[in-house]
C-alpha cells in the first residue's frame, strides 16, 4: 500500500486506505512512446489530488463496481477525465477495476474543449465497451507478444486507436449536466475543514466547534463530510492524522519515535493510539519504524 501510494506521485494524487489487512492490489502498466496505460485493481480509499500540468488522464471503468465518488459527485459507470489542477477528492468504499491513460493534453478538438478539472463523460454502450476491449488487448498482446509492440509502427497504430477512440467516447457522451450547487459547496466545507485540522494536529477540534470556524451548522457539516468523504468529520480527521504518522513513520528525519510522532498528531493516549492504527494498517507503529529503519540502512 506504501508503494502504491508513491507510485501516484507522477500525478499528484495520494491514496489513504480505509481498511485494514489483506489488500489486493494489482498494476500493470504499458509505456508507449506519446501515452502511459495502466490497469489497476484498487482497494477502498480516499484519493486526493490530481496535478496534471499540460496532461490529462483518462480514467476508464473495467468493471461494474460502481459506488465510487468524486467531490461528492456519484461516477457510478462514467468514464473520468483529469486535466490540469482537478483538486478533487475521490472516495471509493470498495475496490475497483480501473484502466488509467495518460498523455500529454492534445492542441486537436476535442481535448481543449473540456477546460481544467475533472469531467464524467457518459458514452454510448457500444463505444465504452469498443474502448475497454481496445485497452485489455493492448495489454493481452503487451504481456503474450511483447516483441508486437517493439515496431515503431505497431506503437503508432495502438497509440492511434486508443486516441479515436476515447475521441469517440468524448464525442458520443451524453451529458450529466453542470455539479449540483450543493456538491459544489460541501467540497469547499471539507475542503475548509480539512485546511483547519491541518494548520494544528495536536488539537483534536470537536465537530461543533470545526463547524463555527467553517461556519457552517454541525448538521451541514456532517452531511459535507458524509457526501464528500464518506464519513463523519471526526473519522476523516483520524484517518488524516494515521495516514500522515505513517508518513512520518516511514520518511520522517532519522531521530524520531513513535511517541513523537504520535503527539505531534494530537495522539496523546499511546496505547489507543497503537490500537487505533494497527486497526487501520494492519500492524503496530513501531513495526512501520522499525521496517523503515531497517531499509535505510
Amino acid at each position: 500500500m506504501d508503494h502504491f501510494d508513491e507510485s501516484e506521485r507522477y500525478a499528484g494524487a495520494s491514496s489513504m486506505p480505509l481498511s485494514a489487512g489483506a489488500t489486493a492490489i494489482m498494476r500493470a502498466r504499458l509505456c508507449l512512446p506519446a501515452l502511459t496505460v495502466s490497469l489497476l485493481r484498487t482497494f477502498p480509499r480516499i484519493i486526493r489530488g490530481y496535478q496534471l500540468t499540460h496532461a490529462v488522464a483518462v480514467v476508464v471503468p473495467m468493471d461494474h463496481v460502481t459506488s465510487a465518488r468524486i467531490n461528492g459527485q456519484t461516477i457510478g459507470s462514467s468514464v473520468l477525465i483529469l486535466t490540469g489542477d482537478s483538486d478533487c477528492l475521490v472516495y471509493e468504499p470498495e475496490g475497483r477495476l480501473i484502466a488509467v491513460i495518460y498523455f500529454a493534453l492534445p492542441h486537436r478538438e476535442p481535448w481543449p474543449q473540456l477546460g481544467e478539472g475533472y469531467h464524467l463523460l457518459n458514452p454510448a454502450s457500444n463505444v465504452l465497451a469498443s474502448l475497454r476491449g481496445l485497452i485489455s488487448n493492448t495489454l493481452e498482446i503487451a504481456a503474450h507478444d511483447p516483441g508486437f509492440l517493439n515496431e515503431p509502427a505497431s506503437r503508432a497504430i495502438v497509440e492511434q486507436s486508443l486516441r479515436s477512440k476515447m475521441e469517440a467516447a468524448i464525442g458520443t457522451s451524453v451529458g450529466g449536466g453542470p455539479v449540483p450547487s450543493t456538491t459544489d459547496g460541501y467540497r469547499r466545507i471539507v475542503a475548509d475543514m480539512e485546511k483547519l485540522i491541518r494548520h494544528d494536529l495536536t488539537i483534536w477540534h470537536k465537530t461543533t466547534e470545526l463547524a463555527r470556524q467553517v461556519g457552517v451548522s454541525v448538521r451541514t457539516l456532517q452531511s459535507a463530510a458524509q457526501a464528500i468523504c464518506g464519513m463523519s468529520p471526526h473519522r476523516y480527521s483520524r484517518v488524516l492524522r494515521l495516514w500522515s504518522v505513517r508518513r512520518q513513520l516511514r520518511i520522517g528525519p532519522g531521530r524520531r519515535s513513535v511517541k513523537s510522532c504520535a503527539i505531534a498528531h494530537g495522539f496523546w493516549h499511546l496505547s489507543e493510539f497503537a490500537a487505533s492504527y494497527r486497526a487501520a494498517f494492519g500492524e503496530l507503529p513501531s513495526e512501520t519504524l522499525h521496517r523503515s529503519m531497517r531499509e535505510r540502512v
